[in-house]
Formats: structure tokens, C-alpha cells, sequence
């Protein structure tokens, strides 16, 4: 397997304009003259989206599906397994805080991105073949840079409420090349990258021709520019943009998936709901291994570490076909007489192919634009049309519909139904910071069992096997969680700071950071 991550990675830098396997700072990436025709240009702009979900130093910091993980780690509802590999420093708010795996692949991987969509911008212009096509590449490394920097803001910042103009990340819209060798730009404010994300969203959806009709799933259409810009506007606090993309968004695609559907491990990006996925082949499956924590309860899925909180499953109503996937359940792949201990299992992640570790990843679904579409609607008073939106999608789960809400009432539900649709998905702790919200963590009771029953030798034999839920309830230095915690943001990392003699020019270190 660790063969196998070596070459694929190898082989992705071969279709790009630089990708590095070590963490760099932003200004050390470079451009190659690659670019000939329209041909040339999408390769290295897909070569670029494989990177973004291939690249990474170890087994749990495997590509952008592996910061997803970890920005559920640091949420509510996930209740990591610290006895198996993988995400306890995130469960336990000491990775990013220290800088580790994640927060540096997250660097990396967003400034690769990046640079690739500098060039193929700065390039694409004049290469050869049809305007058209010249178009709708430029208008995806548009979308796709973007969606870096959008990355950048949600996470390496507080809410954009709190203090506009925090010190967030820099911003580059040129190849770096071009650049002064070792200068760098400082970073600009959350405000700033915010702005960048949805300018280049906005100028994505100009280029891009409606009528472009994608050969794969992760490729970039008119759908999933105007999802992304229904998120980033949501996140930058921008309601009247938001609702207005997330309304021509469902007025183009308001599938919801079925319950069979929903209940089919959410691996398959046919699935109509999904807008956005990367789909994994026998050749391109090692994004793949991120199921082998998401999974719980297929035999062979090693670490199945991503277990649900207890009381998780409180939160919905009886006949809400989700609260089927929830259940007490031993790791599947140790023996019932003798299992040491007993999770809350969420089976809404299986592989659909274990033996060939296959399981495509998810990016985004109508789902959640029903739900921007909600959140917009309540920011801006239109009481009726939020409830609207957020009774479609929970009566398409089986859920009771919310009635008689506004405010804040209304805010919390869409927020609450936000964390049971989009469990696992990756969003915890993006809509803790966005929100100024706390982790809210509880443990279960001490000596708390749950009986189960097994056949053994052909005898139906029952014990009582210890329950496990939340094992982490307070910060690092023993703090009780709170809102606009220092453990809850990415860090620019060490190598960005000592490279990067301008980092701080323009704005300055945050306070809660020791100098």
C-alpha cells in the first residue's frame, strides 16, 4: 500500500506544473512550459484535481477527503476510537493546535492547487484550439481556485463577523514563478480570501458554457460552481448571494435521493444527488482508503474508528429513516464473546467494493443546499420560505416538519438538521467556527453496558459488553470548550512562517498564539 501511494502521487506530478510530496511554502512551486494546446491545459487541470485527493504523508492525511475526517474529529457528533489509527489528534484538538499532519497537508495541498490554476490561467489564452473550450478550462481553474481559497477561509480564521480583517492566508493570483524567488506574499485578511474565493466563483460561472456537459463526476459544471458560491456566500455571511445561487441551483437540480438510496453506503457518485464526487476506478482508488475509518460495520475495514456519539441518535425523530443507520454495535471484525467493547455505529459509510477498496467520495449534495437555501432564507427574515426549504428535505427523510419557527429557534434547527444530514460529510467544524459555537461534547455514564446476543457453538449466548462514546471532553491545557477557541483553527505552518519573511506584514500574528 505504501508502494502504491509513492507511485500514484508520482505519477499525478508527472501532469503537473509542480507537486512536491513534502510541505513547501507557498512561493517555492513553479511553472513548466506545458502548455501547448486546450489538451495540455486539462490535463494539468485534472492531473490537478487527482492531486487534490491523492496527495499526502501518511495513511490518515490521504488528500482533501482526509481533512474532511478531520474537520469531523473536532466536531460534536463523531466520537473518534483513540485506541485505533488514525485522527486522535484531531478528537483531541492537538494536531492542528501543533501544527501537525493535517493542518500542513491542508496548507499544501490548497497552495498546489492553487499555483496549477495560476498557470493554467495565465496560460490558457494561448494555446491552441477553440475559444470555447479556452472558456470553460479557464472558467474550472477559476472554480477550482476558488474553492482554495475558500478552504483557506473557513479554516485557518474565525467567523468573518468576529474580526473581518484577522490575519487569514496569502493570496496569489499569478504563477509563482512570476513572483520574486523567496518573497512571498503576506497574508491577507479573512475577509480578503473570502472576497477572492467568491470573485473567482463569480468569474467561474461567466466562463463556463451552460451547456458543458462533464465527462466525470469531478468535473467542474455550472452545478458545482453555483454550489460552491451557495457555500462560500453562506460563509462569508452574504445572504442575499447566497439564497440567490442556492435558489438557481435547486431550480436546476432538486433531487433528493430515496431511502434505499440513502441507506446504500454513500460510495456511488451516479447517485443524481450528488453535484460533486470523485469517483474511484481500480487504477485511482487509494482516496479510497479514507473509508477504512468511516466505515464501522463492513468486515475487513481496518480502523473503523469513526464512530457516532451515543447520544447522537436522540436527535431524531421516530420514522426518520437515518436513525435506522444508528446502532450499537461491536468492531466487525473481532468475535462477539469476546469483544472488549461496544460503539454507537453509524452505517451511512460502507465500501461499496472492499476487497478492491473502492468507495467514492462525496463533495456535495443537493442536500445541502436545501439546507444553505434555509439558513440564507432565515438571515433574511423570509420565515415561510426557510421553513419551506428545510421541511422538503426533512420530509424526504421522514422527518417531522418544523413548524411555527423564526430567529434563532429557526436558525438552531436548520443548524441541528445541518449535523444530521451531513454527518460524516465534513462540515462539524467548519459550522462551529462560522457560528461561534462550542463543541458540545457528553460522556456516557461510567460502568454504561449494552447486552447483546450471539450464537456460539449453536448456542444463543448474551453478555453485557462496556459502551464507549466521547473519551475526549475538554481541550488540551484542561479548558472546558468554548466558542472561538485557539484549537479549533489551521495554522499557517512552521515552514510558511521561517520561508515567508512577509507572512505577517499586513496583518498581524493572532493574540492567542504565543509569540
Amino acid at each position: 500500500m505504501k508502494k502504491n501511494i509513492l507511485i500514484s502521487l508520482l505519477a499525478i506530478c508527472g501532469l503537473l506544473t509542480a507537486c512536491n510530496l513534502d510541505t513547501n511554502p507557498t512561493t517555492s512551486v513553479t511553472s513548466d512550459n506545458v502548455y501547448k494546446s486546450t489538451a495540455d491545459a486539462d490535463m494539468v487541470l485534472n492531473g490537478t484535481i487527482h492531486n487534490l485527493f491523492n496527495e499526502g504523508q501518511t495513511y490518515s492525511s490521504l488528500g482533501y477527503r482526509a481533512i474532511l475526517n478531520a474537520y469531523d474529529a473536532m466536531g460534536s457528533d463523531v466520537a473518534v476510537d483513540v485506541n485505533k489509527y488514525g485522527f486522535k489528534s484531531s478528537y483531541q484538538f492537538t494536531g492542528i493546535y501543533g501544527k501537525g499532519q493535517i493542518n500542513s497537508i491542508s496548507w499544501s495541498i490548497a497552495y498546489h492547487t492553487i499555483n496549477n490554476c495560476n498557470n493554467v490561467i495565465a496560460n490558457i489564452d494561448n494555446t491552441e484550439g477553440q475559444d470555447s473550450e479556452k472558456n470553460r478550462i479557464k472558467g474550472q481553474a477559476f472554480a477550482l481556485r476558488g474553492f482554495s481559497y475558500l478552504q483557506l477561509a473557513s479554516t485557518y480564521s474565525f467567523a468573518i463577523n468576529k474580526d473581518s480583517s484577522a490575519v487569514c492566508a496569502p493570496i496569489y493570483t499569478q504563477p509563482t514563478d512570476e513572483t520574486i524567488a523567496n518573497q512571498g506574499h503576506p497574508a491577507a485578511s479573512v475577509n480578503e480570501v473570502y472576497n477572492r474565493s467568491i470573485s473567482d466563483l463569480e468569474e467561474a460561472l461567466t466562463l463556463i458554457p451552460e451547456g458543458y456537459a462533464r465527462s466525470e463526476k469531478y468535473n467542474i459544471d455550472q452545478q458545482v460552481v453555483l454550489g460552491l458560491l451557495s457555500r462560500a456566500c453562506l460563509y462569508a455571511r452574504q445572504w442575499d448571494k447566497a439564497k440567490n445561487y442556492s435558489d438557481q441551483l435547486l431550480s436546476l437540480n432538486n433531487y433528493l435521493m430515496s431511502e434505499s438510496e440513502y441507506k446504500s453506503g454513500f460510495n456511488d457518485a451516479s447517485n443524481n444527488e450528488w453535484i460533486w464526487g470523485y469517483p474511484q476506478t481500480k487504477d485511482d482508488n487509494l482516496p479510497s482508503y479514507n473509508f477504512y475509518f468511516l466505515d464501522t460495520t463492513t468486515p475487513g475495514s481496518y480502523y473503523c474508528s469513526f464512530n457516532a456519539d451515543p447520544y447522537f441518535k436522540d436527535l431524531f425523530n421516530d420514522g426518520d429513516y437515518r436513525k435506522d443507520l444508528l446502532n450499537w454495535g461491536i468492531n466487525p471484525n473481532l468475535s462477539s464473546s469476546s469483544a472488549p467493547y461496544i460503539y454507537m455505529h453509524n452505517s451511512k459509510f460502507k465500501f461499496r467494493d472492499i476487497q478492491a477498496q473502492m468507495a467514492d467520495i462525496v463533495l456535495m449534495r443537493v442536500s445541502e443546499i436545501y439546507l444553505i437555501n434555509a439558513e440564507a432564507k432565515a438571515r433574511l427574515n423570509d420565515n415561510s420560505g426557510a421553513l419551506e426549504s428545510l421541511n422538503t428535505l426533512r420530509k424526504a427523510r421522514g422527518s417531522k416538519e418544523a413548524v411555527g419557527l423564526s430567529g434563532q429557534a429557526l436558525l438552531d434547527q436548520i443548524w441541528l438538521e445541518r449535523r444530521k444530514e451531513l454527518w460524516g460529510e465534513g462540515f462539524s467544524l467548519i459550522d462551529i467556527i462560522r457560528n461561534q459555537q462550542a463543541v458540545a461534547r457528553t460522556s456516557l455514564p461510567l460502568n454504561t453496558t449494552v447486552a447483546i446476543s450471539y450464537t456460539e457453538d449453536g448456542t444463543i449466548t448474551s453478555r453485557d459488553v462496556p459502551a464507549s462514546g466521547h473519551t475526549t471532553m475538554q481541550f488540551p491545557d484542561q479548558s472546558n470548550f468554548t466558542a472561538n477557541s485557539k484549537y479549533y483553527l489551521f495554522r499557517i505552518p512552521d515552514s510558511e512562517e521561517s520561508t515567508n519573511k512577509h507572512i505577517y506584514d499586513k496583518h498581524p500574528k493572532l493574540s492567542i498564539y504565543a509569540q
